[in-house]
């Protein structure tokens, strides 16, 4: 969607003509994943939820125009935060619930 808009910030390569070693080491990748990782941006490294996270840079770049985004006015942010308390909150509310969620986490 970001290509057809003129933006082609995440164009890895050429799947005709380009090896998946130039591919999967271009610039272009190596560098969204070294920008985005959310172990060093600012609001997510102290972020008790940072390892459950992750980052999107494909959604951050597409509303904010950089790959990592203003954490406090990010949706993804947001979205993350409040899933990630519901299912704490519901794995305290009963061991049943709690055996059932590590159940379906542990089909994965």
């Amino acid at each position: 969607m970001l290509s057809e808009m003129g933006k082609d910030r995440f164009r890895l390569g050429d799947l005709a003509t380009d090896s998946y070693e130039q591919i999967f080491l271009s610039n272009e990748l190596v560098g969204a994943l070294e920008e985005s990782y959310a172990g060093s941006v600012p609001g997510c490294a102290s972020c008790a939820y940072e390892p459950l996270c992750g980052a999107d840079p494909v959604y951050h770049y597409a509303t904010s125009g950089d790959l990592v985004g203003r954490k406090p006015e990010s949706d993804f942010c947001r979205r993350n935060m409040t899933i990630f308390r519901l299912l704490i909150d519901l794995m305290e509310s009963s061991s049943e619930t709690r055996r059932i969620l590590t159940g379906w986490a542990a089909l994965g």
